[in-house]
């Protein structure tokens, strides 16, 4: 029954997305109504239906378990909120209204396709995110909610936005190059650059797991371990195959929206930033590939910037539905992956 709710509120989201015009954005409640949708079937998921939902309630039942103690300030201190009111699912209702809402706020802010944009993040980080990894999502909120200072050239508030998120999520720290990235047009060495990074980081083993250890940082050293257990011990941790069907429609999004950026940056002038973010969300994937966790973490907090770019695929092409059609068609495509092919979530 869950799931066939998310497979209604796919389909309205594919209506407003392709109707998307001045007029339906000025009907602010249904943006009103399409948050507290979103943010209801996040906090008051059935129990069990995702795949991280009992290890949150071990966590919560555990504290002094190994991994419990690894998790991030913000966890510990939302179990205790949970503990004092007596309710475990107080975690995921917490965690709900905090990344759903400053989500769809910041998407608005960001790009004039407030409901394609809505639409590609529903199609899978959402239920990879919001209906799952709910630590990751509030850092994902996070991010996007900070991209503005990123575009604007103020660092700072970029950078104490990132602290904040780690407070939720430790991965947040891969946000922090970011703040070395401007909106300078792509033109030169730079749009050979970004078409040459990529291709060099699936080709090539830049970074390797002896790196990693260099990294000064007591708890991402505890992190690592853990996983490098892992892959020893488990079939599920080995090399990720970064050269997957979804990760190479990522690559091949990202070189058509570098073709067309000069078309795009006419309606939509922050989109060499966007792709600068897109370059490096997709070189850390390939380049910590073989530590899966890491890579896949990497390539969802980061792609979170999907949500902003991809709908602008839409203004690239004329006729413009025909751009709209084909952002549909693979957000569809993805949705229906995510629940028959790779099982998210449990019918």
């Amino acid at each position: 029954m869950y799931v066939a709710i998310l497979f209604v509120i796919l389909a309205l989201l594919v209506i407003l997305a392709f109707f998307e015009d001045d007029e339906i954005q000025s009907r602010k409640w249904l943006l009103l109504i399409v948050v507290i949708v979103l943010t209801s079937c996040a906090a008051f998921r059935p129990e069990g239906i995702d795949k991280d939902y009992f290890s949150y309630l071990g966590y919560y039942t555990n504290p002094d378990s190994g991994m419990a103690k690894l998790t991030e300030p913000s966890f510990k201190l939302i179990c205790s909120i949970a503990r004092f009111f007596g309710y475990p699912f107080l975690i995921f209702i917490i965690y709900a209204f905090l990344a759903v809402p400053l989500k769809v706020y910041s998407i608005v802010r960001l790009t004039p396709l407030w409901y394609m944009s809505i639409l590609v993040w529903f199609s899978h980080l959402y239920i990879v995110q919001d209906l799952t990894q709910v630590r990751v999502a509030v850092a994902s909120a996070i991010f996007l909610f900070s991209l503005p200072y990123v575009m604007e050239g103020n660092r700072w508030k970029f950078m104490l936005c990132v602290l904040l998120a780690v407070f939720f999520h430790y991965s947040a720290l891969l946000l922090l190059p970011i703040c070395l990235l401007d909106n300078k047009p792509l033109a030169g060495w730079r749009l050979v650059l970004m078409y040459v990074l990529p291709l060099l980081f699936y080709c090539t083993s830049i970074i390797s797991l002896e790196l990693l250890y260099l990294i000064p940082i007591p708890f991402i050293q505890d992190k690592i371990l853990v996983y490098e257990e892992m892959i020893k011990y488990s079939d599920m941790f080995t090399e990720l195959n970064k050269f997957n069907i979804m990760a190479l429609f990522r690559l091949f999004t990202y070189y058509v929206l570098l073709w067309k950026c000069n078309v795009i940056s006419k309606v939509y002038p922050n989109i060499p930033i966007l792709l600068k973010i897109f370059c490096y969300s997709i070189c850390a994937y390939a380049g910590l590939s073989f530590l899966p966790v890491f890579a896949v973490r990497a390539q969802e907090l980061i792609g979170a910037v999907d949500f902003v770019a991809l709908p602008l695929l839409a203004l690239a092409f004329r006729p413009n539905w025909l751009g709209r059609i084909a952002v549909i068609i693979y957000v569809v495509g993805v949705f229906v992956a995510d629940m028959f092919l790779y099982e998210y979530l449990k019918f």
